[in-house]
């Protein structure tokens, strides 16, 4: 099968498209045909070696791990059959990745597609939204009324973050460049702050929430916009911001956890028309790796990078 794999850490450099053996089913696992992949910055990360240790030199390593597809093959008392239409998550730390034309994906991060969503949008929802979710509901406790930052609306978490906080109610504050705020606007941001005009920490708003999916807003500064009892959830775990935060408990690590059930929970906002995944560009799989380089470097895109297969 085609693959985007590399076979030593390293940058955009190490990654090749290359044919490798179908992965083979085994218990607890099912053999997903890949329609459509994702990646997220945790790829490259464990792509350059962040992980090593833990990880060892097992190569290759497919990268990503947001898949969609049908199920090709699974594991005898599973409740997917062949021919099903799936999306999930392959473990970045089991090689056999996403971008790919089959990948090996753990039962319990497989969810079925939910009606209403296109396989290629499904691949835009595992990683991102998951962490959206978990970050404003089971962390951030998120209930209606209550006033909610996400800095980086528009970006593959930032943009299903601000269809769940309106989904529960919150009135949302968002921040895009100039050229996102129509983008930002449907999306249901009540309130477009433009970075490149406005500086989010000279406002004199407070929020009860405040997600940071950019990495550009530093807690030390951010936690004076924190309403009373407000929380700062960072998907990109800092120790030193962990403890500044010890002694107001308002610094909140995310660690996604994904699984069935959050995919579930995700589905079910898509079928109540709350949830949409955008799509900002997509890819063949053999022009991933200038993709998923330029992706590094930081090109802007709305919404998720999708590689279709």
């Amino acid at each position: 099968m085609k693959a985007v794999a590399y076979f030593a850490y390293g940058g955009p450099e190490v990654m090749t498209l290359t044919d490798l053996p179908e992965p083979e089913p085994r218990a607890g696992y099912a053999v997903v045909k890949v329609a459509a992949a994702s990646i997220n910055p945790v790829d490259w990360k464990l792509r350059g070696g962040i992980l090593r240790l833990i990880m060892g030199r097992k190569f290759p390593r497919v990268m990503g791990a947001d898949v969609s597809g049908t199920i090709h093959a699974v594991a005898a008392g599973s409740d997917f059959k062949v021919g099903d239409a799936v999306f999930g998550f392959a473990p970045p730390a089991d090689p056999p990745g996403a971008l790919a034309e089959y990948c090996l994906v753990p039962l319990e991060r497989l969810a079925p597609l939910p009606a209403g969503l296109s396989l290629t949008e499904a691949a835009a929802l595992p990683c991102t939204g998951v962490t959206a979710y978990q970050a404003l509901v089971t962390l951030g406790k998120l209930r209606a009324g209550q006033t909610v930052l996400i800095n980086g609306c528009t970006g593959g978490i930032g943009h299903i973050a601000v269809q769940i906080a309106k989904a529960y109610g919150a009135h949302v504050t968002g921040t895009c460049r100039t050229a996102l705020i129509d983008f930002a606007r449907g999306l249901g941001v009540d309130s477009v702050l433009d970075y490149t005009r406005e500086n989010i920490l000279e406002t004199d708003r407070r929020f009860d929430v405040i997600l940071e999916t950019a990495s550009s807003l530093p807690f030390r500064k951010a936690r004076r916009l924190l309403a009373p009892g407000g929380v700062f959830l960072d998907p990109d775990l800092n120790f030193l911001n962990l403890a500044l935060g010890l002694f107001g408990r308002r610094y909140v690590p995310v660690p996604a956890n994904i699984n069935r059930d959050a995919l579930d929970k995700l589905a079910a906002l898509v079928v109540q028309g709350k949830l949409k995944p955008a799509v900002g560009q997509t890819t063949p799989l053999d022009g991933a790796i200038p993709a998923i380089a330029a992706i590094e470097r930081g090109a802007s895109i709305k919404g998720k990078a999708i590689f279709t297969v």
